[in-house]
């Protein structure tokens, strides 16, 4: 976020504006609470049981590493104080009415996961492993009623505003 902050503050002029959308996670909760982090502890599951059989090579499983955090607001804010480029003008979390947006099967879940990680995971692993990696995790997720209430999905979304200091 550091060099991000700073990479902004070079292309604005003072007093410009810069506005973020940030997926971030509730104060009191923890990044491996959320469904994102549900849903990569499985497919990590999922990538181990295919090392176990030979599938993978366990050194590349540990090697892997999927780039998601979600930062707390109270982090965001102090990281962006810290940085000192920007004011925060306005932050504020989005109404975040969910339910319309489960997904509500094991295989739309796993759909959705390979859209977005198949290009990480595809340059990591290679192509070979793909369908037996997300029917693996299809089958794990199957019967799991964690994925299909809407009221465990946490994930917030902030609007921040932030102005460019002097």
């Amino acid at each position: 976020m550091e060099s991000f902050l700073f990479s902004r503050a070079q292309e604005l002029v003072v007093g410009g504006l810069l506005v973020l959308f940030v997926p971030a996670v509730p104060d009191v909760m923890s990044n491996s609470d959320t469904f994102t982090g549900t849903e990569l502890d499985i497919l990590g599951s999922c990538l181990m049981d295919m090392a176990k059989v030979g599938l993978v090579e366990e050194a590349k499983v540990d090697s892997f590493n999927v780039p998601a955090y979600y930062t707390p607001p109270k982090k965001l804010k102090a990281l962006i104080e810290r940085n000192g480029n920007f004011s925060i003008k306005r932050m504020e979390l989005l109404n975040n009415q969910k339910k319309h947006l489960i997904l509500q099967s094991a295989s739309l879940r796993s759909l959705y996961l390979r859209a977005v990680l198949e290009g990480i995971i595809e340059k990591h692993f290679g192509n070979d492993i793909l369908d037996e990696l997300f029917n693996r995790f299809t089958h794990k997720v199957e019967g799991s009623s964690f994925f299909l209430n809407p009221e465990i999905d946490k994930l917030i979304i902030l609007f921040v505003l932030l102005e460019r200091n002097n």
